[in-house]
């Protein structure tokens, strides 16, 4: 039926373009960006919406979360159900 659970996540705007960014950021430089650069190259404003919209993905289960709590570089997008890392 059409009210079923999709296999796709709907994404608001912002959430798209961070996801996006992280994908391209993690293919390109092997390494998760920090908040405050999600922050600036996607004109979020502060890193408080950055963290909210990681923490969004994560739910939705497209960004999943590696290492300790205290580092900076820890967000790494899923694509295909294969995490996107080193």
């Amino acid at each position: 039926m059409w009210y079923e659970k999709s296999k796709y996540k709907v994404l608001t705007e912002r959430q798209s373009q961070v996801y996006n960014y992280l994908v391209k950021y993690v293919q390109e430089k092997k390494i998760a960006p920090t908040y405050e650069e999600i922050t600036k190259d996607c004109e979020l404003g502060s890193a408080s919406n950055a963290y909210r919209i990681i923490r969004d993905l994560i739910k939705k289960k497209l960004v999943h979360k590696i290492g300790r709590a205290s580092e900076s570089r820890q967000a790494y997008p899923i694509i295909d159900n294969k995490l996107v890392r080193k």
